[in-house]
């Protein structure tokens, strides 16, 4: 029985499927779920960008940069990072003396793992279930709010002058 207003219950419930069938999204060697992951990635990149590009217009006063680099750790395991820069972000020092990142949504499938997961640099992890186009528009709310804590984790690093919206709406940092 479906529960309609239940967050992302078909998304979870593949899930469970996967974990319980030891597959991804049917697929069982690693071959063809390395297949699943680059069409997952594939299909959700619009989306990201998207909201990359939400959050360019609405906090950075569209300076930022989104780029996407593939990794391969020596274990098999791949990710996708898609990343968000901009200028005051790159230029900036967090509390700790080092950089500020970029904000980053990350799509990670661990070899050892059934199936992949999406998260940010600082955001929890959700299931990465995503075979056609619906199920990567599915992900909008998702990607939205790791994007919303990635932000957030910026400002904490980069104190407010890391958010050009800020500078412009507020001033400079006093004293």
């Amino acid at each position: 029985m479906r529960h309609p207003g239940v967050v992302r219950e078909d998304d979870l419930m593949r899930h469970l499927a996967d974990l319980v069938a030891h597959s991804y999204e049917g697929a069982v060697s690693w071959v063809d779920r390395v297949a699943v992951f680059r069409r997952a990635v594939e299909l959700l990149d619009p989306v990201v960008r998207r909201v990359f590009a939400e959050a360019d217009a609405a906090f950075l006063d569209g300076t930022g940069e989104i780029t996407r680099r593939s990794v391969e750790q020596g274990d098999g395991s791949l990710g996708e990072h898609w990343e968000l820069s901009w200028p005051s972000q790159r230029e900036a020092i967090s509390r700790d003396g080092g950089p500020v990142a970029p904000v980053q949504v990350i799509a990670w499938f661990r070899r050892n793992f059934n199936h992949a997961h999406l998260r940010g640099s600082t955001a929890g992890d959700w299931p990465l279930q995503i075979t056609t186009t619906e199920d990567a528009t599915r992900q909008l709310p998702i990607v939205r709010a790791i994007v919303e804590a990635e932000l957030h984790q910026r400002i904490y690093e980069g104190r407010y002058p890391v958010m050009p919206i800020a500078v412009r709406k507020y001033g400079p940092p006093r004293g």
